[in-house]
């Protein structure tokens, strides 16, 4: 089983425990609390799959677009 450090380290941004990466389908976005707990997104923020509920997944979504910011703009 995969780690949160490890999580973490593969992360391009983490905000407030939510780890977002660049994956083959998309972006993926792990909850570092709960690391069965991840959802992949398009880069227009259409979701792929998750598992999360419906109130973590649109905290997720948000941080999402957040981090996406960063990641265009050569920050993180």
């Amino acid at each position: 089983m995969t780690d949160m450090v490890t999580m973490a380290n593969e992360a391009e941004v983490i905000i407030c425990g939510y780890a977002v990466s660049r994956c083959g389908f998309g972006f993926r976005v792990i909850n570092l609390h709960d690391l069965n707990s991840c959802s992949v997104f398009e880069e227009d923020g259409s979701l792929i799959e998750t598992n999360m509920n419906d109130v973590e997944l649109s905290v997720a979504r948000e941080y999402f677009r957040k981090a996406l910011k960063y990641m265009e703009d050569g920050n993180a």
